[in-house]
């Protein structure tokens, strides 16, 4: 089913009926638009402009972002806010420890910490993973008084690349170099593991410096450790094992 293809329920396409979803819970403060750089923002961006709403977007900065983000943001988005709230990150990451997929502590402090007391445009969709295929377009966050509104949820890939063919959008050019999804390099989600390591050394190797401090002060610690690697070499390559 095309973006283009009527609803039989509602007489609606999905871009119209993404427009109506976006007019429909529009705040009398405007939205809060998170904006990541990826395809699935730059098709959420473009529908809160064609709905005639209030909006500022917002690029919550990550350290570990491919730099590819940062200048496409940049060049195509210049009105797009940059938000600092993953300072001293590789500090943290050192005190708290590698992110592991059942402890995901970094989305927090870095894709999470903005919009509170707002109603924040999203653009998840459904058929990203199993925790957002239970998302609805419409509900409150668990925290910071935040209300989500997601009009692209039922939008799969393919009719992403669709809206931003027809609409003669910009696009990241990471998505020609054959990444099918943008964020966090090494993220516990990734599985572009050997790709992202090839493509940004730099980030990996940030990322390899922290593992040697995390080891070092373990132990030192001179605690029980659960897993007792010798060398941040040995912590990396499992961490990066588990994907």
């Amino acid at each position: 089913m095309g973006i283009t293809q009527l609803d039989m329920l509602t007489g609606l396409n999905k871009v119209e009926t993404a427009i109506g979803l976006i007019q429909a819970f529009e705040p009398p403060a405007g939205y809060y638009l998170a904006f990541s750089g990826g395809k699935d923002s730059v098709v959420l961006y473009d529908l809160a402009v064609k709905s005639g709403v209030k909006f500022d977007a917002h690029y919550c900065v990550s350290p570990i972002d491919p730099p590819q983000i940062y200048k496409f943001i940049k060049e195509h988005y210049p009105d797009v806010a940059w938000d600092y709230h993953a300072r001293g990150f590789w500090q943290t990451v050192v005190k708290k420890g590698l992110p592991m997929r059942q402890a995901r502590w970094c989305c927090q402090i870095i894709k999470e910490a903005g919009g509170e007391d707002r109603v924040v445009l999203l653009g998840n969709r459904r058929d990203e993973g199993t925790i957002r295929r239970h998302q609805k377009c419409f509900e409150k966050g668990r925290k910071h008084n935040k209300f989500f509104v997601r009009p692209i949820l039922g939008f799969n890939a393919g009719e992403v690349w669709e809206y931003i063919r027809d609409n003669n959008l910009p696009y990241c050019e990471l998505y020609d170099m054959g990444f099918k999804r943008l964020g966090c390099i090494l993220c516990p989600f990734s599985r572009e593991i050997k790709r992202e390591m090839h493509y940004f050394p730099k980030v990996v190797k940030l990322w390899q410096l922290a593992c040697d401090r995390i080891v070092k002060n373990a132990i030192a610690s001179g605690r029980k450790r659960k897993h007792n690697f010798q060398t941040g070499e040995e912590l990396f390559n499992w961490w990066v094992s588990r994907r």
